[in-house]
């Protein structure tokens, strides 16, 4: 069964930083902003999500990552991601329910996060 592992906010940009609890909009996490409005937040993208899994992986290679660092707001442990794709609705706890609008590139703010500057890219999955 999936789980949120952290809830992560920021006033704009990363980190983002873990909160217990936020109300969630229809642009997104209360508390939470984007220092670039054009590519980030906006009614379809309003919550980013992102795999437990892949920040151990990524953390096995050496990548100083965590969760909230790459400016996810849900980093969510044992999810099938191969059904998530635009068009489902995923639920989160007993009264949220997202539906997913796209997947997203990584942010050029999230380089240093790998070790010799390694392209954010090659991790987009």
């Amino acid at each position: 069964m999936a789980r949120i592992v952290q809830i992560s906010v920021s006033p704009g940009g990363v980190p983002k930083l873990p909160v217990p609890e936020a109300q969630v909009g229809s642009l997104g996490l209360d508390g939470d902003g984007h220092r670039d409005a054009e590519h980030h937040g906006g009614p379809e993208r309003a919550v980013c999500l992102f795999s437990m899994e892949q920040i151990e992986a990524l953390r096995r290679e050496g990548h100083p990552i965590a969760p909230g660092t790459i400016g996810e707001n849900v980093t969510i442990d044992g999810l099938d991601w191969s059904l998530v794709a635009p068009g489902v609705r995923l639920a989160l706890g007993d009264t949220v329910v997202l539906e997913i609008t796209r997947y997203t590139s990584p942010c050029v703010n999230i380089k240093p996060l790998f070790v010799g500057g390694a392209s954010a890219t090659r991790y987009d999955s």
